[in-house]
């Protein structure tokens, strides 16, 4: 892997039809202090937040989580920071059902942006918010989507499973080094 591209790298929030992306763990625990929630979904939430608290998601009324999409040898890694501000955790697609989780590891996997129909990097969206769509690997599988409220929404790129899923990419600062 090549250094990271700094002309072509950049933080954002992402955004699905206006709800913020985020850890999964904070849109199970929002859900669960609902007063309305009930006891039938209470302990739905609760064995997700056990099972699948590192899962990317998103949900009403939380803080969206910041992404340093790094860009090097064509493709982005997407970087998650943490409580810090530290971009430590990668975006992965994991396991068999290949669910866009918060990975630890060092071997992430790669995304491509698609934005108006085209691959595309930083240079290529002129502004702060865009609508774009996500591809990983090299096998170039669309992000999708599945489950609707009042469960869990979940982005995979596993074929078939979901729907097409367009992301708001809101830039937050252009030409960043990883040195953040």
């Amino acid at each position: 892997m090549q250094a990271m591209d700094v002309n072509q790298s950049f933080t954002a929030q992402l955004f699905v039809n206006n709800t913020p992306l985020a850890i999964s763990r904070k849109i199970l625990e929002k859900k669960l202090a609902a007063p309305e929630v009930s006891e039938y979904w209470a302990g739905v939430f609760r064995k997700k937040l056990i099972y699948s608290s590192n899962l990317l998601s998103y949900g009403e009324e939380v803080v969206p989580e910041t992404f340093l999409f790094a860009y090097h040898d064509d493709v982005y890694t997407i970087k998650i920071a943490d409580e810090n501000g530290q971009f430590t955790n990668t975006a992965s697609m994991e396991g068999e059902l290949r669910n866009l989780t918060v990975f630890d590891g060092d071997d992430p996997t790669y995304f491509r942006i698609i934005y108006q129909g085209e691959y595309a990097k930083l240079d290529d969206m002129p502004n702060e918010l865009n609508r774009i769509r996500l591809r990983s690997g090299p096998q170039h599988r669309e992000v999708l989507t599945y489950g609707d409220q009042p469960s869990f929404p979940v982005l995979t790129d596993l074929k078939n499973r979901g729907r097409t899923l367009f992301l708001e990419l809101k830039i937050l600062q252009r030409h960043v080094s990883s040195a953040l």
